[in-house]
């Protein structure tokens, strides 16, 4: 049976397309040149193995079917955000972001991922998102387990 959706899971998957367009927006090349960047940094940061990049017109896709990208693009497209200043400003970022930071380091305690983040992102606000992310998920894999 396919699990009920949350409010919090519906975030983080709208931001997945969103940080994805976002980055796409501001890289200065062409759509299928930031889909190879895109792809490129993926590989360096260990989220995926793969020797083709995506083809540009997988971007656009994404951005208008967010349940539709890849958890290692959105991951990519947030780490290079971050990187370059972006800060969540509102509820949606917020809980995207903690989603995205959790999921690519669920073996870290909650001060770690906290720690983890760059100076100009709001520590308490993040706490409380990433305690958010951390229950929906422990939540998720209990309604998994019990069926």
């Amino acid at each position: 049976s396919v699990m009920k959706s949350t409010p919090f899971t519906e975030m983080a998957t709208e931001f997945r397309g969103q940080i994805v367009r976002l980055w796409a927006l501001q890289y200065p090349g062409t759509q299928s040149e930031a889909a190879a960047a895109l792809t490129e940094a993926a590989i360096k940061l260990g989220y995926v193995t793969r020797s083709r990049p995506v083809p540009g017109a997988a971007l656009a896709t994404w951005s208008l079917s967010p349940a539709e990208t890849p958890l290692w693009a959105a991951q990519t497209a947030l780490t290079l955000m971050l990187g370059a200043g972006w800060k969540p400003e509102s509820n949606q970022d917020w809980c995207g972001m903690s989603a995205l930071i959790f999921r690519s380091n669920r073996t870290l305690p909650l001060e770690q991922l906290v720690a983890s983040l760059p100076e100009n992102i709001d520590r308490r606000t993040a706490t409380g998102w990433l305690v958010a992310a951390i229950e929906e998920d422990a939540h998720y894999r209990y309604n998994r387990k019990s069926r």
